[in-house]
């Protein structure tokens, strides 16, 4: 993995003049306000970024490419970045999984999904434009490579998935690993495929990667299965050592689902991380409702939780401003203890039951009544 870059001198100074602004009582988002009015990259506290490009990959995806001011201190590949934009004088949070362009520190990408209903996602592309600045915070996210890289890597993506796993290859391609990479990548049709062209180009310039396109709906999707399926077959004729070699999943829930059951089945001695792309949906019943205490600080709320909705949905549709950051399970803004009752963690299907369990909103919903405590 790259090392920790250092910060420029410039930035490190602003900071400890930031620093002693605040014992006379001066904030450090005045102090941003401020250098902000110079260039909203010159921000220390806060961090913007300006979009240079914005290139459309599929009909469906885009990629935003960003510049971001020094105080950004770059990515390790695999992780992710939370973006804000204000929508309607609402400020809303998504986290995505950027890549460096070039190697640089500071000038990174994102690629981003249209969603159905996706608030975020739809405003960034059909609003957002080059030119414009928008709020980023530092890049976080334990879905990374190893300090040492293994010499074989399998990694497996469905649809937007593959935006981490491509940080990581080109990552790995330009310094010369001699590891051996296997991509497994799921999408719709040809079309639905995100960088298809860079990653066949890649494949052919870099004998190490092993490069392996299938089209598929059943873990894009709901509805009936078409194409090809994440199964042992599949694995077994893509990359044969495939039981013993470090993993990286990245996808929608059934793809997900479908890589844990494979590796927890007893005859694999490999690992396998896992990064949730998509906010979970729970299902159940409409007509059933859970009753939710939830206490931040002084405050406690109350609301009711229908099983068809994540605890952060219920709370909302309650009335309730709560904390929360990417709504996907990744930045853990939402996280509380569960002091009583159960819920279901939706990215892994497990029940959480018990006080002291801590679980996060946006990627549960209650299995009974229940009482939360916030730890953010």
């Amino acid at each position: 993995m790259p090392a920790t870059p250092t910060l420029p001198a410039s930035v490190s100074a602003t900071r400890k003049v930031a620093s002693l602004l605040s014992h006379l009582g001066v904030s450090a988002h005045a102090v941003d306000d401020t250098l902000g009015i110079i260039n909203p990259l010159l921000t220390v506290s806060r961090l913007h970024a300006r979009i240079e490009q914005k290139v459309q990959e599929t009909p469906s995806a885009c990629t935003l490419v960003l510049q971001a001011g020094a105080a950004f201190e770059g990515l390790v590949p695999g992780q992710f970045v939370v973006i804000g934009v204000t929508i309607n004088g609402v400020r809303h949070r998504r986290a995505y999984s950027p890549r460096s362009v070039d190697g640089a520190t500071q000038r990174i990408a994102i690629t981003v999904q249209r969603q159905p209903g996706g608030r975020v996602s739809n405003h960034v592309h059909d609003h957002l434009k080059v030119g414009d600045i928008i709020e980023i915070e530092p890049a976080a996210g334990d879905f990374v490579l190893p300090e040492r890289t293994p010499p074989e890597v399998l990694l497996i993506a469905g649809g937007s998935g593959i935006t981490p796993c491509m940080s990581m290859l080109q990552h790995l391609e330009r310094s010369n690993s001699s590891a051996r990479i296997t991509l497994l990548y799921f999408a719709r049709s040809s079309q639905d495929r995100i960088f298809a062209q860079a990653l066949q180009e890649m494949a052919l310039r870099w004998p190490q990667l092993n490069y392996v396109p299938l089209d598929s709906s059943v873990n894009t999707s709901t509805g009936t299965p078409t194409g090809a399926t994440l199964c042992e077959e599949v694995l077994d004729r893509a990359m044969p050592t495939w039981r013993s070699a470090t993993a990286w999943c990245c996808g929608p829930a059934p793809l997900m689902d479908t890589a844990r059951r494979l590796w927890a089945d007893g005859r694999t001695s490999g690992t396998l991380k896992l990064e949730a792309f998509g906010v979970a949906r729970p299902s159940g019943d409409p007509n059933v409702r859970h009753q939710v205490s939830l206490q931040r600080h002084a405050e406690e709320i109350h609301f009711a939780a229908p099983t068809t909705e994540t605890l952060l949905v219920a709370g909302e549709q309650a009335g309730y401003a709560i904390k929360h950051g990417c709504r996907q399970g990744i930045c853990h803004e939402c996280t509380c203890r569960l002091n009583q009752g159960a819920v279901k963690d939706l990215t892994t299907g497990d029940v959480i039951a018990g006080q002291g369990q801590t679980i996060r909103l946006c990627v549960s919903s209650a299995l009974s009544d229940v009482q939360l405590e916030s730890l953010n």
